[in-house]
């Protein structure tokens, strides 16, 4: 009879508490983690007036700007020109008065005024040929509604305020080329990673000398216990004595060695638990070492080359202390350090920042959407046969 109860009592909680709470929880879960990435989202097409006044509120200055005004100004030398624009006329920043003949610059009166961050560049000839004389003789401190401007010109204006904070911080900062070393730095290395890991593996695993594979195994596990910060100041000094201080090769070699004994670890395990069989076969039919690793090692670890893609990549795309110290000039600088630039003892331009993180990370998540199966494959993959 209690037994009975029990039952009952316990197929009642799980018919009507069980998939609740757990729809609950994946529910909250799903939360935490998409939260954030909205609110970066948001935020990054909110000015940094709008940010210091509230972090939560929803972006307002940079849509509604048809009643926006500009007032003009004069040319000065902290001012940031399209590219084209002064070669057009044969002008360099310094010639002033040349430049004020030909172009209109009208800055912002409600997003950083007088800081010549946002400012807007019109041509006289271009105006005077869009019939709107009285713009083109325009004088500095003359001021001028946005919805007033030739509709070639409103249009731009209006589109490149909304997404202002996006297109700053990648000129301001530099990210494009920041972008490149991010993507040179993470393939290369990965790649190598990942090559050299499951050769280790390979070796240590399969090859008949256990005394020597342990010993190896060994050492490569202490080098997974050190961290970079733990290192940072020799490693600089080795590799400026060595000439590869603020060098991509430098780099790419410190991140290849940091992440090898993860990856020998990973793949010794995975490959330990491959039938022998298989590679003996292979061996008979007259296949060499590296034939045997090519055509049936590679093909029967893609889950754990997965996760080892998955777990180096994140960590040296978003590795931000080694390029820091070991990178000195912006050729070598990656994206992380450019996210970082924007902050500064004057100031942080939080819009700039907030637009840059989404920029960082949203190559991180397109590749996720687009090889979310493979992904989750490989990691189950893994997991299952460890």
């Amino acid at each position: 009879m209690e037994t009975t109860e029990k039952n009952l009592t316990t197929g009642f909680f799980t018919t009507y508490f069980s998939k609740p709470l757990s729809y609950f929880i994946f529910i909250l879960w799903a939360l935490i983690t998409v939260f954030p990435l909205f609110w970066m989202g948001m935020s990054s097409f909110k000015t940094n007036e709008e940010l210091n006044i509230s972090k939560f509120s929803l972006p307002y200055a940079l849509f509604h700007n048809k009643e926006d005004v500009f007032v003009s100004v004069k040319p000065q030398l902290n001012i940031t020109y399209p590219k084209g624009l002064l070669d057009k006329y044969g002008l360099k920043s310094s010639n002033i008065e040349k430049i004020e003949e030909n172009i209109i610059i009208l800055e912002s009166t409600t997003i950083a005024p007088g800081r010549r961050f946002k400012v807007h560049f019109m041509e006289r000839s271009v105006l005077k040929d869009l019939g709107a004389d009285d713009i083109a003789s325009m004088e500095p401190g003359d001021t001028i509604k946005l919805k007033e401007l030739p509709a070639k010109y409103a249009r731009n204006f209006s589109w490149n305020t909304i997404f202002w904070n996006y297109s700053s911080s990648w000129k301001r900062g530099g990210l494009g080329l920041k972008f490149l070393n991010s993507l040179l730095y993470t393939i290369v290395s990965t790649f190598f990673i990942v090559f050299l890991g499951l050769m280790l593996g390979y070796g240590i695993s399969k090859f008949r000398y256990k005394k020597i594979s342990a010993i190896i195994l060994s050492i490569i596990g202490l080098g997974y216990l050190l961290d970079v910060s733990q290192i940072i100041i020799p490693l600089f000094l080795l590799l400026t004595k060595a000439n590869l201080a603020d060098t991509h090769i430098g780099i790419i070699l410190v991140y290849i060695a940091f992440g090898l004994p993860l990856s020998v670890m990973l793949s010794s395990g995975f490959i330990k638990g491959l039938p022998d069989s298989l590679i003996e076969s292979a061996y008979i039919d007259g296949a060499t070492a590296f034939r045997t690793f090519q055509s049936i090692i590679v093909p029967m670890t893609i889950p754990v080359i997965v996760t080892i893609c998955v777990m180096t990549g994140l960590g040296i795309w978003n590795e931000f202390l080694l390029v820091l110290v070991l990178a000195s000039s912006e050729a070598t600088k990656s994206l992380p350090v450019g996210i970082f630039s924007f902050a500064s003892r004057q100031g942080t331009q939080l819009g700039w920042q907030i637009a840059s993180l989404v920029i960082a990370t949203l190559p991180v998540i397109l590749v996720y959407l687009g090889f979310q199966k493979q992904l989750s494959e490989g990691v189950a993959g893994g997991a299952i046969k460890g």
